[in-house]
């Protein structure tokens, strides 16, 4: 399970605390204006960024700044769109939890910036609003990059040391956790943003307690803490209220952590950000793990891995790579349009110049077409290329959840027959499982040793569970090195799912799964045979209970874009047996 560490959205005009008292007379001065013009847009725009991010559950925001937006539109008035572009994008993605849409408000906004010099300083809002999107789809070596570009900016330069520190944090890196959100609260402290001291010392507090530091850790919690009650922070009350759960929990304190977790969940149901409301449930089912509470850990767990599914999933990653990806393109054909013009523009002269110029300004424009057509190809190229990676991810990213759902299951079974101390053993081996799980599954290939080593836990586990009715095997071929050959993670175990769950589950005794690795002509050839009940049985099983493999059709799916990718013949071919299935999946044969 992974830490949660708190990251702000940035509206258009930065919040400034000393400001906030006057939010209440700038609503009446807007409501008695009489004019159409940009102070009027202007003055929307302060009143969203003194009174917007206080008030996150107000559900007229997007009507508001849709209307600032079109305001500006109607002025042509650039500055105003920009602002109100990311205002938008911030309702949609913090409010409303749909950063597809905010991302094309944030690109935008960021598009207009580029047109004047002056509007850079605005970057910085939609950058870092585009960054926490990848953030929060926990894409972190896309947004590591945006939030170092940010240092740039040193109006806002607390914010990026932070969310650097974050990511750092996030991979349990402590030391460069520590030092970047240590400079951004001196950096908070120079400025006199109390919202920013507020999150980074609550993410400090959380770093230091993991890190085993528990008075500094304990510290930093009690001081954010406080501070959301004296200066009614109430954008950050629920992720701060998270961190102090995960605090209190390394201290030992589980009521405490318990209370802070549950006060955390109650709270973010009025906010509607999925995001937060998944931290909640990740934190308080740990904390009921921890206190031995298992059904309630298992409940919580499950609706916590069922939203985590719908909002960091591989279709998501997709499409925002896909938006990044066009946004891109469109930008370098509207600079190529634009030299296509300045090159006719050019040639125009050139006529008026005389026939020789002529010849040698046509001369020139055929020259710089064919280069145009050259470029257009090759930034097709590598748009495809792109793309296909990008769906390789998010179907290896699939398999995630699919796995984790699953292995819950067996998990239950054991709560429900009151066997807690089987259930306590089974969540201890499950751990193990799900981190070698998730340390693979952002890779492209892993070793076969690595991969060897993952079916074996799992297999232990799923034949624990079904009380050593069946048994299993893998060998590898002398000429193979386990610790050399490279392969995709997770490729053969939704086969050995389907040969447990569909094959061997109605099997009292006697069942045994068969996996062996060799290679043929290049080709390293995967087998997982097992002696079932065989498809036939099984397809009627599934009929009945209505449940299907999603995992093998991820599989297949996974193989036909390495197929696409590298120019590769991999395959799976399904064999029915007497007595069993056997699958042969066959992959070209890659070395580390």
């Amino acid at each position: 399970m992974k830490t949660f560490f708190t990251a702000i959205l940035l509206v258009g005009c930065y919040i400034s605390f000393g400001q906030i008292q006057v939010a209440d007379s700038l609503q009446n001065i807007i409501k008695n204006y009489k004019g159409i013009d940009t102070t009027l847009v202007n003055l929307r725009q302060r009143y969203v960024a003194n009174k917007m991010l206080q008030t996150p559950s107000d559900t007229t925001w997007l009507t508001y700044n849709l209307k600032t937006l079109s305001l500006a539109e109607q002025l042509n008035y650039e500055k105003g769109k920009l602002l109100a572009s990311n205002n938008v994008g911030v309702v949609y993605h913090y409010f409303l939890s749909d950063p597809l849409t905010a991302l094309d408000y944030y690109q935008m906004a960021y598009a207009i910036s580029e047109t004047n010099p002056s509007f850079k300083r605005y970057q910085f809002a939609s950058l870092t609003n585009m960054g926490l999107i990848h953030y929060e789809q926990e894409d972190f070596d896309k947004a590591l990059p945006i939030f170092k570009k940010l240092l740039a900016f040193p109006q806002r330069k607390s914010n990026s040391l932070s969310n650097i520190g974050n990511i750092f944090g996030l991979r349990q890196q402590t030391d460069s956790a520590v030092y970047y959100f240590k400079a951004s609260i001196k950096e908070a402290e120079h400025t006199g943003d109390v919202l920013q001291i507020a999150n980074v010392k609550s993410n400090l507090g959380l770093v230091q307690a993991q890190a085993g530091r528990l008075d500094e850790g304990l510290a930093n919690t009690s001081t954010s803490l406080k501070m959301i009650d004296s200066l009614d922070l109430e954008m950050l009350r629920v992720p701060v209220y998270i961190n102090a759960a995960e605090v209190y929990m390394h201290s030992d304190d589980l009521e405490k952590a318990e209370s802070y977790a549950q006060a955390s969940l109650n709270a973010v149901k009025s906010l509607n950000n999925l995001y937060t409301e998944t931290k909640s449930l990740q934190t308080l089912a740990k904390i009921q793990e921890k206190k031995g509470d298992y059904q309630k850990a298992l409940e919580n767990f499950k609706a916590y891995t069922t939203l985590n599914d719908s909002l960091i999933n591989a279709d998501l990653k997709v499409e925002i790579s896909r938006k990044e990806i066009q946004y891109e393109a469109d930008k370098k054909e509207a600079l190529a349009l634009a030299e296509t013009e300045r090159q006719r523009a050019i040639k125009n002269a050139f006529i008026l110049g005389g026939g020789g110029i002529i010849v040698t300004s046509l001369f020139a424009f055929v020259l710089y077409r064919r280069k145009q057509k050259a470029d257009t190809e090759k930034k097709d190229a590598e748009f495809k290329a792109t793309v296909a990676e990008v769906e390789l991810k998010a179907l290896r990213a699939q398999m995630n959840p699919h796995f984790i759902f699953n292995s819950l299951n067996s998990i239950g079974d054991y709560i429900l027959k009151n066997d807690s101390q089987a259930a306590s053993d089974y969540l201890g081996k499950f751990a193990k499982l799900m981190r070698m799980t998730l340390e693979n599954s952002d890779k492209k290939a892993i070793t076969l040793a690595e991969d060897i080593a993952l079916l074996k836990t799992y297999l232990a586990i799923e034949r624990k569970r079904f009380e050593n009715t069946f048994d299993f095997d893998i060998e590898v071929a002398d000429d193979l090195d386990a610790d050399e050959v490279l392969l995709p993670p997770m490729l053969l175990q939704p086969f050995v799912e389907n040969s447990i769950i569909h094959g061997l589950s109605t099997i009292e005794k006697g069942g045994k799964i068969n996996i062996s690795f060799e290679s043929q002509n290049d080709e390293l050839v995967c087998t997982v045979d097992d002696n079932g009940v065989g498809r036939r049985s099984a397809q009627t099983s599934i009929r009945v209970n209505g449940k299907s493999s999603k995992g093998v059709a991820i599989t297949q799916n996974r193989i036909d874009v390495l197929n696409n990718t590298n120019n590769a013949n991999g395959l799976i071919k399904i064999i029915d047996k007497d007595a069993g299935t056997k699958v042969i999946v066959t992959l070209p044969l890659h070395s580390a």
